[in-house]
């Protein structure tokens, strides 16, 4: 226990607890099997309370036994008794040891397929606010269960907002035995009350499965939190519920010929003495002579690997327990007679010792944080069990990664160690590997028992939305902007600034590179790359401002929007864009400006803006000032130590190519080496009082001068 101030000081409190003894009977049963590892279930009970001798000691060890004072005592055995109620008999528990013992084999995913679910569009909302508008966005839920599972995002001032939103959700037998329905909740937001409902609509998950690997387009009038209640407006969306692919027969790998202990191939087992057809089973009457004609068995889904034409499908990563897990010893031998000495202890790891971490696990696919395991606290072995299910777009690209973080107390989680797992190469022999891996770039050792399972779903999603949630926008030189009518462009002649944003990040086009044609209404930029982080990029848009108002009024007088759901990853394109200008452009840059957007929004197209653009799919290390939340920090710390420092390594390794290291490209060499070593925690990041301190100074600067909250926050499950 500890005493303290704040997160700033903690003064610890010994206590001492010790389990003396354990007096108990216990009757056991057996199943015995004849293959390895020869037992299958072990049944016990215990035939009445154990007897549980148990001394706390606070303070100092020479002070009495708190357990010994009658009212404590008496406490005590009863949470015993209590705890154990359970398993006394008549009453057993039942372990199958067979599973225990031996390698884990998931062979299936939880989930039963996928809803891909698109938000269209709403219309004639009613008004939740004072101004006659609202504020609305829409939330994806199972109805019983309740817990939002997807969020759009909020669209200001508007009662016919477009939205044009993707969601994937898992659907489970859970879910089919529950009788859920699917739930899509209207909300005004509001800034400093509870968000008010606009309607709700809600569609049993049976009736959706009923027709599976079809898209269903829908309209379905609002309602209120009872359904008896209605409300004003309709709901335009397309649901559709895919199933499980089986796996290729085709694509199954024959089964290896065994080995002997050397590696050497062994010679291939005798057939059967008896043909099939003429074995005799327990309680046949006959021979089977159809024996031979029965139907070949499944495909081993741990010899067959995904069928390249489904790339979409369920992710099932599982952390089963680490071996070996201890912290690098980073102080080496110390002290005068070091001659001759070990550089570094090689002992193996004891579960006794002050160097044991405090370990959980995080995983991250496709460079989102998408899970986080409990802390084993002070354990070299701990034992995990635990993982997750995602949807994922492409097999083929998709990466992800198991990150090892030691819980320590005043001072940011260190990295123990990362496990990458790009799905393409892992996947090659099977949809089911469970391996040890090695931890690396971290701070600790271990191998870890994981495990990775793919199931593909009978969905063909468009090229654009193979790519990843996380990116970054590459805008390339020249942007060139024709104007149709210019009466309604009075900045034309003079020219202007563009200022170029997404959902996350902003950046500016000087006038001063605009070259201006008026005769043909052109106007052409020459810059330098520019370089926009972005997250949830599936539901964010680069828009593009043009003009700076009046003197008072610094608002854009006309936009582009390219909304990146409609851009392929990884691929240099040129785009045309149209340039509208209208009342409220604030309103027009959060929607889709389809066909239904031009009946119900003012505006006007008087343009085109030619842009070659680009989406780098991933993180990079322009993301680290956007990464504020822990998830967030974690997901960026993760991808560093496996990409970032390699990638700016090589680029610096450049640094002197011209013959001459100035003072800009000196100075990120250093910071470039500093950043290794706090990674490390090696250098001055080798001593705990400067990690506190470090940790100190953030938590200061948090409370003092906290951070903008970021627009969409990734969703990290947990352990139930």
């Amino acid at each position: 226990f500890f005493l303290g101030a704040f997160d700033w000081l903690h003064i610890p409190i010994p206590i001492w607890v010790q389990v003396e003894g354990i007096a108990a009977t216990v009757r056991l049963r057996i199943q015995f099997i004849p293959e390895p590892p020869f037992v299958r279930n072990l049944t016990f009970t215990l035939m009445g309370v154990p007897a549980v001798e148990v001394s706390v000691v606070p303070l100092a060890s020479r002070l009495p036994n708190v357990l010994d004072l009658p009212f404590v005592s008496k406490f005590v055995k009863m949470a015993i008794a209590a705890g154990t109620a359970s398993l006394i008999a008549p009453k057993s528990m039942t372990l199958n040891l067979k599973e225990m013992l031996s390698a884990a084999v998931v062979g299936d995913t939880q989930a039963l397929g996928v809803f891909v679910i698109t938000i269209h569009y709403a219309e004639g909302l009613s008004a939740q606010d004072r101004n006659g508008k609202s504020d609305p966005y829409i939330v994806l839920a199972y109805a019983k269960f309740g817990k939002p599972l997807y969020s759009t995002r909020i669209i200001l001032g508007d009662v016919n907002p477009v939205f044009e939103e993707t969601a994937m959700m898992l659907v489970t037998r859970n879910e089919v035995q529950a009788e859920e329905d699917l739930s899509a909740m209207l909300w005004d937001s509001d800034k400093r009350t509870a968000d008010d409902l606009i309607g709700r609509v809600q569609v049993p998950v049976k009736k959706l499965m009923a027709e599976p690997n079809v898209i269903h387009k829908r309209v379905d009038p609002l309602m209120g939190f009872e359904d008896a209640n209605k409300m004003d407006g309709k709901l335009h969306w397309s649901i559709g519920y895919f199933e499980k692919v089986p796996l290729n027969k085709d694509l199954e790998r024959p089964i290896p010929p065994p080995k002997d202990a050397q590696g050497n191939v062994q010679a291939e087992p005798k057939p059967p003495r008896t043909a099939p057809e003429m074995e005799m089973r327990p309680g046949d009457k006959a021979p089977n002579p159809a024996a031979h004609d029965l139907p070949p068995p499944p495909p081993d889904v741990q010899r067959t690997p995904p069928d390249p034409e489904w790339p979409s499908g369920i992710l099932s990563v599982i952390v089963h327990q680490i071996n070996n897990l201890e912290r690098q010893n980073l102080k080496g031998t110390t002290g005068q007679e070091r001659e001759g000495q070990a550089g570094q202890d090689t002992d193996e790891p004891s579960e006794e010792g002050s160097n044991l971490p405090s370990s959980y696990c995080e995983i991250v696919v496709n460079d989102d944080l998408v899970y986080k395991t409990r802390v084993k606290q002070y354990s070299s072995m701990p034992f995990f069990e635990a993982g997750t299910e995602v949807f994922v777009r492409n097999w083929h690209t998709a990466v992800a990664r198991v990150v090892v973080r030691d819980s320590r107390l005043r001072e940011r989680d260190p990295i123990l160690g990362i496990v990458n797992l790009p799905l393409a190469q892992i996947l090659k022999e099977g949809s089911e590997v469970t391996r040890l891996y090695s931890i690396q770039e971290g701070v600790g050792f271990g191998r870890a028992n994981i495990s990775v399972l793919f199931k593909s779903v009978k969905l063909h999603l468009p090229r654009p939305a193979l790519g990843w949630d996380t990116a970054t926008v590459e805008i390339s030189r020249p942007l060139t902007l024709s104007i149709q009518d210019k009466s309604k462009a009075a900045w034309l002649n003079k020219g202007t600034n563009v200022v170029v944003s997404t959902t996350d990040s902003t950046d500016q086009i000087s006038k001063a590179a605009v070259a201006v044609d008026s005769a043909s209404g052109k106007l052409t930029w020459e810059f330098d790359q520019l370089r926009l982080p972005v997250y949830t990029r599936y539901a964010s848009s680069v828009y593009f401002e043009f003009g700076t108002g009046g003197l008072f009024d610094r608002k854009p007088d006309a936009i582009a929007v390219l909304w990146l759901k409609d851009v392929i990853d990884d691929e240099e394109t040129t785009i045309e864009i149209p340039v509208v200008v209208g009342k409220d452009l604030k309103q027009l840059r959060q929607n889709v400006l389809n066909d239904f957007a031009k009946k119900t929004h003012d505006y006007q197209v008087i343009g085109t803006l030619k842009v070659q653009l680009r989406v780098d799919s991933g993180l990079d290390m322009d993301h680290e000032k956007n990464a504020k939340s822990q998830a967030r920090r974690h997901a960026f710390e993760a991808y560093d130590h496996i990409e970032g420092e390699a990638q700016v390594a090589e680029r610096l390794a450049h640094a002197g190519d011209d013959g001459v290291i100035d003072k800009q490209e000196r100075k990120a060499i250093n910071a470039a080496h500093e950043r290794q070593l706090e990674n490390r925690q090696r250098g001055v990041a080798g001593y705990k009082p400067y990690r506190t301190m470090k940790w100190i100074k953030q938590g200061i600067k948090n409370r003092v001068s906290p951070d903008k909250p970021a627009k969409r926050e990734p969703t990290v499950n947990t352990e139930a």
